[in-house]
């Protein structure tokens, strides 16, 4: 099935940003490992949050769904298995890290995913862990899920992790570390990619009292031995999520208010706002409401610009959705982290934008894809079918370009929002766009 995401003419006021799903994420995995209870409000819900939720209650976890927030009744140390297999679905953040603490398990656990994360690197995480000692087999690809860990636990010691694959495989070890007898250390070596993700898991596990030591650039980082304690989190929106509503905004004229929106994160994706701002719209926030407001004065986007995603690696696609209507150049670099993610980001994007007409070329570095640049125009003629290439990011980011075009596009792969942003057609409903589901032959089989 596809969706004809039709032209949008001006942009409605206001919406509702999801909360953060990787601070969701980590407030569930810190409170699990925590003896008692713990509060996590402003939670998340999508599927990828569920899977962590699931994760977690086959090692124990009482987690329990109320209005606003999760009550978790955590196991501390005793991780008691009552499934043996843990399917991480498509998170590369879920299967990581039970990868990890499956170590201190009293009994072997298989740990899987769908065919596209089984496809995924893992093989740095598994030498870390083989490493510091822990006992993990492969039941098919070496390096690559599913495997066995055989629980029995590990003292500590060091541990070297490449920084420019993914930040999950430093944040799976950190999680671990807290359990083992003596203190871990993680050396980070080479270029160290998307900090701000090694940030919020240092700031989960502090609040759950562990003591973690990092050195300035990052390229160790120690985790203590200790005890997790129960804890109140409190998730703020979610700044990948909002990048749609604002790349969205950058595109029309008007005011847009994102609510559940917070300045105070620690979110890399944060810079959406950065980037919005040099192309000339407005910011303010109220923090008081948790809302961030945009006004857009401006009929065009032109001017010279390039970014540096290093740090904010999830809204590279979103970068190149609102790049395509910039008049001038646009380009984005320190991109190549996303080559590793669900899909090849930048390699698909520039594929689909092409299709569009979009002047994208990529741009490289140490022979793989690292950003883009684009010499814009003020529309497309559209028409066209997209594919998101299995991922949800491309799925969102493909919808947003797809809105200033004058006819509508097709896109595949939009049942996948679920991942990361369940209420996103509700949302851009509430903003005005119109877009209908067919059947790929012009048969209409729903409409909003």
């Amino acid at each position: 099935m596809l969706l004809n995401v039709n032209p949008l003419n001006n942009l409605l006021e206001k919406a509702y940003i999801p909360s953060s799903k990787p601070e969701t994420q980590r407030a569930i995995l810190a409170a699990t490992l925590a003896q008692g209870k713990s509060v996590v409000r402003n939670d998340l819900r999508c599927l990828e949050t569920t899977t962590m939720k699931e994760a977690c209650r086959a090692i124990g976890a009482v987690i329990t769904e109320q209005d606003g927030y999760l009550e978790i009744e955590g196991v501390g140390r005793n991780l008691r298995s009552n499934k043996r297999v843990i399917d991480a679905l498509g998170s590369g953040l879920v299967f990581r890290v039970f990868s990890a603490i499956t170590s201190f398990s009293n009994t072997p656990e298989i740990i899987t995913g769908d065919k596209i994360l089984r496809g995924r690197v893992m093989a740095p995480l598994f030498d870390a862990l083989d490493q510091l000692g822990a006992k993990v087999s492969h039941i098919a690809e070496q390096g690559q899920a599913p495997v066995v860990n055989w629980g029995g636990g590990f003292e500590g010691g060091r541990c070297v992790i490449p920084g420019n694959v993914s930040s999950q495989f430093i944040t799976a070890i950190m999680f671990a570390a807290p359990l083992a007898a003596k203190p871990t250390e993680i050396e980070i070596v080479g270029e160290i990619l998307s900090i701000s993700y090694i940030k919020q898991t240092i700031q989960a596990l502090e609040i759950a009292g562990i003591q973690v030591e990092c050195s300035d650039n990052f390229s160790v980082i120690t985790v203590y031995p200790g005890e997790y304690q129960p804890a109140e989190y409190a998730i703020s929106g979610d700044y990948t999520s909002s990048s749609y509503v604002i790349g969205a905004a950058a595109l029309y004229p008007g005011k847009t208010i994102l609510q559940n929106m917070s300045l105070v994160s620690l979110q890399g994706e944060k810079a959406i706002l950065d980037v919005v701002e040099k192309l000339g719209i407005e910011i303010s926030f109220d923090e008081q409401l948790q809302e961030l407001t945009l006004i857009n004065n401006q009929g065009t986007l032109s001017g010279e610009f390039e970014f540096d995603a290093s740090d904010y690696p999830n809204i590279v696609p979103t970068l190149a959705a609102i790049g395509a209507y910039v008049e001038g150049t646009f380009r984005v670099i320190g991109g190549s982290i996303t080559r590793l993610h669900k899909s090849p980001r930048i390699k698909a994007m520039v594929s689909e934008l092409q299709k569009m007409g979009v002047d994208i070329q990529p741009l490289f570095k140490d022979g793989v894809y690292d950003g883009f640049e684009i010499h814009g125009k003020a529309q497309y003629e559209g028409g066209l079918e997209l594919s998101s290439w299995g991922d949800h990011r491309i799925f969102m980011s493909l919808f947003i370009a797809s809105l200033r075009c004058k006819t509508a596009n097709q896109l595949e792969g939009y049942a996948d929002v679920i991942c990361s942003f369940p209420d996103f057609f509700t949302e851009f409903e509430r903003l005005g766009a119109k877009f209908t589901e067919t059947n790929g032959q012009g048969e209409v089989k729903k409409e909003a």
